[in-house]
Order: structure tokens, then C-alpha cells, then sequence
């Protein structure tokens, strides 16, 4: 199994290896990447990918804290709406709560875990497990992820809560004044868990930021468009098609590579849940035709067949009468006609 994650992973990576004295760019090479695959944080990249470039940098430039400098470097900006659901969240602890809940849109392999103490109730840990067989360690990755965690409980209280240790499951590989740095606390190398600690009575600090609107708003938005972590095969090409059809790479033979397997076990996977990936496309496709058609400024349709993965309109009114059975304008009226019927009943 090969897990995909966002390219937001990488942010900051090549200005940090530069400073370092190495080639990005190179290295990347080494490890199947390349600038185009970083050019949007949303693209998707092979996670393995990632742990490599990290170790491969930190051996290369013989920087050992790499992965503590690059989590100081990212902050939580580039988890994006997870990170706005956090500044937003009423307290710590639901913040901590929701990190636990949303982490998979980030990074599928990544479960996050609130536990506590049986023997000290006075503190928690906040665990964290890569859930991948046979993936590599990679302490370097380990240690930013960690750092990330601990960035994102000082941004979101604003500095007024800290962590009280951070425990990893290996030896320690960087100078102490960079744990110290990144972690702001004591570190427990060759621990059974990696984990960050802190005081159970700061669950319950409100949060700063606090915004019910804001916080709802990007609620709902994951919710949206990501769904449940546990849906089903068909579920995950869906939302993976819908983030690339633009893109021009929705094709059985491109889908299957960018989740890294073949496109017979694409297919064979899809009709094990009765589905055909030609008809799931052209599902997405007729869905998002008659949203991007019903608005009053509606785009032009070739903006419209460029978004669905098109290269002309032609194309878009062979599709449209092969689904509908009429014209893009004789559909658009459809549409616009059904929206004022609901708004006049309402």
C-alpha cells in the first residue's frame, strides 16, 4: 500500500535545503520528486517520497536537525483548513480533538490519539502512529511531525500553554539546543511511544481565536469535500478525481499511478464495490456541469470544459447531449428554471 499525502508536506523544504548547502532539486530527483509535484500544495505525493527527501537531505548536508529546523520553518499554515478548525476551536482540548479527526486529509498513515496517564491523571499525551507496514522510520520526518504538533498547541493558545515533554521512539541524532528550540521542553529519547505531553487542566483553556462562525464554516467545508477517513475504494478515486479533473490527468492509467498501483487493480478494486471508473468520472463530470451551469454569472463554457478536464467545447456539448439528452443552453435553462421554482416555493 502506498499512501498518497499533500504536497503541503514539502512547504518550506527546498529554501531550508538551500540554506544548507545542497541541491533540492537534485535530491528530489533521488527520490522520484520533482518542483511540478510541489507546485500546489494540493497535489498528492507518494509519503514514502517524503521520508526519504528528509533523511536523504539531512545525510547529504549533514544538517542531523533537518526535520526540527523544517517543523519551526512550517508552523500549521500549510494544513490549511485543518489548521483554521484548530485556531477556531473553543479549547485545547477540542482542538487536540479535531487534530485527531481531520489529520487524515493531510496524511491517511498519520492517527492521532488524546491518551492518559493512568498513573499521573494530571497529564496526557498527545500520541502519534504511522500506521504503514513496512514503511521506514524516518526519524528526520518523526521529529517534524512532532515539532508540527508542538507548533500548532502554541499557536493556537498563543503561547500561554506549553508542552511539558516530548517523547520519541528513538535515539537522540540532533544537538539538544535545537530539541530545545523546536520543543520548547525536555525530550525522552527511546521511548515506547512517540508523543508530546502536556497537563490535562490545559484541555480546557478557551482559545484566543475563538471565531463559532469561522469554526463552523470550515467544519462544514471538510466535511464537505473530504468526508469519513474509513470510506470505502470508490469513495477515495472519487475524491481524488474531483481534485484533479482540471488537470487533465482523470484517466484510468494516470489515476492508477498516482495512487501507485496498477489499473487493473484500480478497476479490480472499483468493481469489487460494482463500479466502473469511466462511469465515475462521467458521474463527477455531469454533477459539476450543472453546478458550474446554474449561477446568473456563469462562467464560459470553455473555462467550463477546461474545469472538467476537457480541451474544447465541442467536446462539453457532445457530453452534455449524451447525459441530458439536449443542449448546453436548452440544459442551463432546465437548471435555472428548477432554482427559481424552489425559490419561489421557499
Amino acid at each position: 500500500m502506498t499512501v498518497l499525502v499533500r504536497a503541503a508536506s514539502l512547504w518550506g523544504y527546498a529554501t531550508l535545503a538551500q540554506a544548507q548547502g545542497v541541491d533540492p532539486v537534485k535530491i528530489m530527483q533521488r527520490v522520484r520528486l520533482t518542483p511540478q509535484h510541489l507546485s500546489d500544495d494540493d497535489n498528492l505525493i507518494p509519503f514514502v517520497s517524503v521520508i526519504n527527501l528528509l533523511e536523504q537531505t539531512a545525510h547529504d548536508s549533514g544538517c542531523r536537525d533537518f526535520g526540527l529546523r523544517l517543523a519551526q520553518a512550517q508552523g500549521i499554515g500549510f494544513l490549511g483548513q485543518i489548521a483554521l478548525i484548530l485556531q477556531h476551536a473553543s479549547t485545547l482540548g477540542e482542538a487536540l480533538q479535531l487534530a485527531t479527526r481531520y489529520i487524515f486529509i493531510h496524511n491517511p498513515s498519520i492517527h492521532l490519539a488524546v491518551v492518559a496517564l493512568p498513573d499521573s491523571p494530571d497529564l496526557v499525551d498527545m500520541t502519534l502512529v504511522l500506521n504503514v507496514p513496512n514503511l521506514p522510520v524516518g526519524p528526520q520526518n518523526l521529529e517534524r511531525a512532532l515539532g508540527i504538533i508542538v507548533q500548532g498547541i502554541l499557536t493556537v493558545n498563543q503561547d500561554t500553554v506549553h508542552p511539558q515533554l516530548v517523547r520519541l521512539p528513538h535515539a537522540q541524532i540532533g544537538p539538544k539546543s535545537s530539541y530545545a528550540a523546536t520543543y520548547q521542553c525536555d525530550c525522552e529519547f527511546n521511548s515506547s511511544v512517540a508523543a508530546v505531553r502536556i497537563a490535562t487542566a490545559a484541555l480546557k483553556q478557551p482559545l484566543p481565536d475563538h471565531n463559532p462562525r469561522l469554526h463552523q464554516f470550515a467544519l462544514s467545508y471538510l466535511d464537505r469535500h473530504f468526508g469519513n477517513p474509513t470510506q470505502r475504494f470508490g469513495d477515495q478515486v472519487r475524491n481524488l478525481i474531483r481534485r484533479l479533473l482540471s488537470s487533465g490527468l482523470c484517466h484510468q492509467v494516470s489515476m492508477a499511478k498516482l495512487m501507485s498501483i496498477s489499473p487493473r487493480t484500480l478497476q479490480r478494486r472499483l468493481s469489487a464495490e460494482g463500479l466502473i471508473f469511466e462511469d465515475v468520472v462521467d458521474d463527477i463530470r455531469k454533477k459539476q456541469l450543472c453546478e458550474l451551469l446554474t449561477p446568473d454569472d456563469a462562467l464560459p463554457l470553455i473555462q467550463i470544459a477546461l474545469m472538467l478536464g476537457y480541451t474544447d467545447v465541442s467536446t462539453l456539448h457532445r457530453s452534455c447531449r449524451r447525459w441530458f439528452n439536449c443542449t448546453l443552453g436548452e440544459l442551463r435553462h432546465r437548471l435555472t428554471q428548477v432554482n427559481s421554482d424552489i425559490t419561489a416555493s421557499n
